[in-house]
C-alpha cells in the first residue's frame, strides 16, 4: 500500500532537505498536473519495484478524490513567487508510519 499527500507549498531548493528529513520521496510540481504526478510516482515505483500499476491508480484515485482541492492550490500556485511549488510526498505504509513516528519524536 502506498500513500500520496500534498504537503502544501514550499521552496523548490528545500525538497531535496525535506526528503532526507521525512524519509519519504518528495517532488514539487509547478504547476501541478496529473501527468506529471503519474510520471514521478512511476518513476518512484521503478525505482522501488512498487507495482506501477497499483500506484497509478491510487494516483488516479487521489487526483479525483480531491478535486476541488487540487483546483484551489493550481490557482493559489499562480500567486506565488516563481520559486514556490507545491509540495507531494509519496511513501510505503512502512515510510509514513516511519515519518509520523519521527514527528511524535520531536
Amino acid at each position: 500500500m502506498f500513500g500520496i499527500r500534498i504537503l502544501g507549498f514550499g521552496d523548490l531548493m528545500r525538497l531535496y532537505e525535506l526528503e532526507r528529513e521525512t524519509g519519504l520521496w518528495v517532488q514539487g510540481f509547478r504547476p501541478l498536473q496529473l501527468d506529471a504526478l503519474l510520471d514521478w510516482s512511476g518513476g518512484v515505483a521503478d525505482q522501488q519495484r512498487w507495482d506501477l500499476d497499483a500506484l497509478h491508480q491510487q494516483v488516479m484515485h487521489f487526483w479525483v478524490d480531491r478535486a476541488g482541492e487540487i483546483q484551489t492550490w493550481q490557482v493559489r500556485l499562480r500567486s506565488l513567487p516563481d520559486d514556490q511549488c507545491l509540495v507531494a510526498a509519496l511513501g510505503s505504509s512502512r515510510d509514513w508510519g516511519l515519518h509520523l513516528e519521527r514527528l511524535l519524536r520531536v
